[in-house]
């Protein structure tokens, strides 16, 4: 079957002109395996950074991408890309464009994060290459362009979006009786059922490199519990960290780390080693981004794949059921270095093809920024399932640290101090307190 599909961020994520808004193991680039490929003596060089290491499997498919542009561009240029773990993305990139050294194609997340840069005037202004190709401009999906609007001009380059869900292992649920909740009572129910029974319920990483995960957690149980309307108050000022609504949601987390729903030893887990535990069935459930399809569908990698699924994490408050962190997923913005801007928007222009966002979700999982004719018949069991999450949601409340990054990295500490067992009211009034020392 075939139909249009257009994955719309919808509610918090259909943002308009942003003017003041505000998440994978060691670096390095990925394998060339043809070493002929696009290579010539007379080519120009754009380099490219990109988010990603060897153990994820989207690289390949990133890689391909870059290959086959290479061999047929127009603009007599070859784009040699490295491959940077999310751990170390964000401090090397910082690095890079404050000593003016960054690459000419960068990897970036939007809202806040992308703004810091665009105010500092390292990121070129795409708004006359997207009014030149209309076409192009209206194949992106609606609220995508706008996370990357500042001042009414667009600075970057959605290819793909995702959302916070709940994987699970389909035949753990089935030996031990389960279904998936739909209420956040049952989901409470299934996890002690899992522990009657010996099961770690969810396997989570509590790190300080790794300390996004477990704020997206709180996060998740914050929109269940207010919706999108503590998001968009922390957002424009109105509203504070310390509200009833965060601090409900942070000692509801509290509550299930006491009872022992994560795995032991929750807070010295990396990200790498909590997936692994889903992997390899030693845990019923792991709560992740989208981007995890291409790993955990990939039985060289994820010895349960073909038992895996997913669902959106149930709310709190049923009124506020499908409302969900989430945003974009993988951009890429020009910077200021770029000695070819027109064949860098070029590349952009290939990337997000409809051929290109088709493989990319039939292939790797990731869900496409554009919109193009879906085959239902080429979606893997999972990414149809998490398209299906995705099309339910009412709202998506993109992670903090993509709002704002100082507030949402000091979110995303406070976040790990609550996992470490430090009392939730008092930690989120510190952050309140730090927000409001260091208001603009």
């Amino acid at each position: 079957m075939r139909k249009k599909l257009a994955l719309f961020l919808m509610g918090t994520m259909c943002l308009t002109m942003l003017t003041g808004c505000g998440g994978k193991g060691g670096s390095g680039s990925a394998e060339n395996t043809d070493k002929e490929i696009g290579k010539s003596e007379d080519k120009e060089i754009l380099s490219m950074m990109l988010n990603g290491s060897a153990s994820d499997a989207y690289v390949e498919g990133y890689q391909k991408i870059i290959d086959e542009f290479n061999k047929t561009n127009e603009f007599g240029v070859m784009i040699e890309p490295e491959f940077v773990s999310n751990s170390d993305y964000k401090t090397k990139l910082t690095t890079m464009m404050a000593s003016d050294s960054a690459p000419d194609i960068i990897f970036t997340w939007e809202l806040g994060y992308l703004e810091n840069f665009v105010n500092g005037d390292k990121i070129v202004n795409l708004q006359e290459y997207l009014d030149a190709d209309p076409e192009w401009k209206e194949s992106f999906n609606s609220g995508t362009l706008e996370q990357e609007t500042y001042d009414g001009d667009v600075y970057g380059i959605p290819t793909a979006q995702c959302m916070a869900v709940m994987y699970y292992n389909k035949a753990i649920f089935e030996e031990n009786g389960l279904s998936v909740p739909t209420s956040y009572e049952e989901y409470r129910k299934v996890c002690d059922i899992l522990l009657e029974n010996d099961i770690t319920p969810v396997a989570l990483a509590s790190t300080a490199d790794d300390a996004w995960l477990v704020s997206q957690y709180i996060q998740q149980l914050s929109d269940g519990i207010a919706g999108n309307t503590l998001f968009e108050g922390i957002k424009d000022g109105s509203g504070k960290w310390n509200d009833e609504a965060m601090v409900q949601a942070a000692e509801l987390f509290r509550e299930e780390v006491e009872r022992g729903y994560f795995e032991e030893g929750f807070t010295g887990v990396s990200g790498s080693e909590a997936e692994a535990l889903f992997q390899t069935g030693q845990a019923a459930m792991y709560f992740n981004g989208t981007w995890e399809i291409s790993n955990l569908d990939n039985t060289a990698v994820c010895q349960v794949a073909e038992d895996v699924s997913c669902f959106a994490m149930p709310a709190v408050k049923e009124e506020y059921t499908n409302v969900s962190v989430g945003s974009l997923d993988n951009s890429f913005a020009v910077t200021k270095n770029c000695k070819n801007v027109e064949a860098a928007v070029g590349l952009l222009k290939y990337w997000t093809n409809a051929e290109n966002a088709a493989t990319l979700l039939y292939d790797y999982g990731r869900m496409p920024a554009t919109k193009f004719e879906l085959d239902e018949s080429k979606l893997s069991a999972l990414s149809s399932e998490a398209i299906k999450c995705f099309n339910e949601q009412k709202a998506l409340t993109p992670w903090f640290d993509r709002m704002n990054t100082d507030l949402g990295n000091e979110f995303n500490n406070s976040s790990v101090a609550i996992a470490n067992g430090d009392e939730p009211q008092s930690i989120l009034d510190k952050l309140q307190q730090y927000a409001e020392d260091n208001q603009k």
